[in-house]
């Protein structure tokens, strides 16, 4: 029960006066729950993608990176895993992917919705042999830390607690090349309504809030005028 709900509650003597306070000094005293820190999500640049791809010797690994990058797939999106309500999404087939029509097909992804994206450019016809690929979720994501930190575009920003233990935030993580993908149409005047359909955003919101959280034009206009 909220504190709206009980003062309610007590207006229509539904509780005592008694139950009322109580319950009152429950809420107030209550401890607040810890928000979540919002990251901005850093964009990777085409010429750190280029280092990492470099960098990183693996097929499997590589592709799974030029598919975040390039076409904007969720490492789900890639590898399957089993979802939150114990459902199983399927790995990426090869015969979802049509190079010479420029698409990806991607089945029953986030909110159990298919959609199509762009094929990325750096995929040919002769790397479709390596799919399904073989790596898991956490696989992909020590592969891409590891292969971005031997890149040099990668690094510890920071760190947060967890029981008795530190974990280390990095720069960037593999969902940063999705939002690559995201925020470099963004930028290259791609319309937000398209972007958000090769996303799969549930809404345009969602979409444009690439644009608003990245500072990069705020900083252009700054430096413009010389201040």
């Amino acid at each position: 029960m909220n504190k709206q709900e009980l003062n309610k509650a007590y207006k229509e003597k539904l509780i005592s006066e008694e139950k009322y306070k109580d319950e009152l000094f429950k809420l107030e005293t209550a401890e607040k729950p810890v928000r979540k820190a919002k990251r901005i999500y850093e964009h990777v640049p085409e010429s750190d993608f280029i280092k990492l791809l470099n960098h990183t010797k693996k097929p499997e690994h590589k592709f799974a990176f030029i598919l975040g990058f390039g076409s904007g797939l969720r490492i789900s999106e890639i590898v399957g895993g089993i979802r939150a309500d114990g459902t199983i999404m399927q790995k990426l087939q090869p015969e979802d992917i049509h190079l010479k029509e420029h698409k990806v097909f991607v089945r029953q992804a986030k909110g159990m919705k298919d959609r199509v994206t762009y094929a990325p450019k750096q995929l040919k016809e002769k790397d479709l042999k390596y799919f399904p690929l073989k790596s898991g979720k956490r696989a992909l994501q020590t592969a891409f830390l590891r292969n971005s930190l031997k890149a040099g575009i990668n690094w510890k920003i920071g760190a947060y607690s967890r029981g008795d233990k530190d974990i280390p935030i990095y720069r960037y993580h593999f969902h940063c090349l999705r939002s690559s993908f995201v925020t470099r149409l963004l930028n290259e005047g791609v319309p937000a309504h398209h972007v958000m359909l090769l996303a799969g955003h549930e809404s345009l919101s969602t979409t444009t809030g690439y644009a608003k959280s990245n500072p990069v034009d705020a900083i252009e206009q700054v430096m413009r005028r010389g201040l």
